[in-house]
């Protein structure tokens, strides 16, 4: 059920301390609102996460379609002059760092070869 995919891709609980909390245990992936981050890998509020989403299913895929959409499942956005603001340590990032633009769901199909 691709409706059901979508949900579950923008899931925000935290099954270790049994509430919704978007963090870097949830399957919609927010490090960047993370106290803890995802160490190694990300400090505290670091800046990443899952942003980019496919669902598809088997008479779907049987087509070669696939629904996408980009940005935070949940529709969170990400700014990044907010997260600066909220988190300086990040400052070195400014000339890189971008806001993650939401685009909503979209439909791709392509021909088996």
């Amino acid at each position: 059920n691709v409706a059901f995919r979508k949900k579950y891709l923008s899931d925000h609980w935290d099954s270790f301390v049994k509430k919704n909390d978007p963090n870097e245990r949830t399957l919609c992936g927010h490090i960047d609102l993370s106290p803890r981050g995802e160490k190694p890998w990300q400090p505290e509020f670091g800046t990443a996460g899952a942003v980019q989403n496919k669902v598809t299913d088997a008479a779907m895929a049987g087509k070669m379609m696939f629904e996408a959409a980009m940005g935070h499942a949940c529709g969170i956005p990400f700014s990044a002059a907010e997260h600066v603001k909220r988190h300086p340590e990040f400052a070195w990032e400014s000339p890189f760092l971008r806001d993650l633009v939401l685009y909503p769901w979209t439909s791709f199909s392509g021909t088996a070869f």
